[in-house]
């Protein structure tokens, strides 16, 4: 499936080449734009791999009620989530205002602010301390997404942001949803055949995994080399790409 999605993808950007060049250029002629729509996305393999194996391991380490597990867990990231996507939009966007690569730190201190919650909770020897761990680890682990939207739009130009934020959108399934989830279970699974019993091994796989976000923090500190330049010269680009000239209310950048 992956393999399909993958093809599509890369079908639609072929496409955009021929149909929209100006666009194709602002986006994959950007340096900054690849390493951002790499970067942000393998955080989303933490965010959803963790999250879609939490309720098996309080079943498989606590041996607690699934209806307990879900609801606690269920609320935790909801709420969490709804706080750390809200906060971080808000901090970056006024960072921002002092530093050109504001979004950009926000992405590498996600990784170093959630990591020791993933730690935690797989370390808890309780199942309220590891509901704690979850919830808090459900609002640092967000804080990213709001400033990686606003990066991939601002890469652009205004009536692209469609375009942009599709390609983003659809990294992030790739990286995150199908890759996240599917790399922890096959090394959990890996983990038991060597003889780890299902919590050990689930433990295990979702610790090591957190390995990916080194990736991420490369792919990100490489972008803030390129950002600032091609974020203020993106009208520039364009019209040497053939975009006719526009007026300022067509370049104003993301919200």
């Amino acid at each position: 499936a992956l393999g399909i999605g993958a093809y599509a993808a890369m079908s639609w950007v072929q496409h955009q080449r021929h149909a929209d060049p100006v666009t194709f250029g602002l986006m994959f002629g950007s340096k900054a734009f690849l390493l951002v729509t790499i970067g942000f996305p393998i955080i989303s393999f933490m965010t959803y791999g963790i999250g879609f194996w939490s309720p098996p391991y309080m079943l498989r380490t606590f041996d607690v009620p699934l209806s307990e597990a879900g609801i606690v867990l269920g609320l935790g990231a909801a709420v969490g989530g709804w706080v750390g996507i809200t906060a971080g939009g808000v901090l970056s966007d006024r960072w921002k205002q002092r530093a050109a690569n504001a979004r950009l730190y926000m992405g590498v201190l996600v990784p170093l602010l959630a990591v020791p919650f993933v730690a935690l909770f797989l370390l808890a020897q309780s199942a309220w301390l590891a509901y704690l761990a979850s919830f808090l680890y459900s609002i640092f682990s967000t804080l990213w997404i709001g400033a990686a939207a606003s990066t991939v739009n601002d890469l652009v130009l205004p009536r692209m942001r469609a375009s942009a934020s599709a390609y983003y959108i659809l990294m992030n399934t790739f990286v995150g949803l199908a890759m996240g989830p599917f790399v922890i279970g096959q090394l959990s699974d890996g983990f038991a055949r060597g003889g780890a019993d299902p919590a050990t091994a689930l433990r295990t796989a979702m610790g090591g995994s957190m390995v990916v976000l080194l990736l991420a923090i490369v792919a990100l500190v490489l972008a803030m080399r390129y950002l600032p330049q091609e974020e203020a010269s993106r009208v520039a680009r364009a019209q040497a790409l053939g975009e006719p000239e526009l007026p300022d209310a067509a370049t104003a950048p993301a919200a």
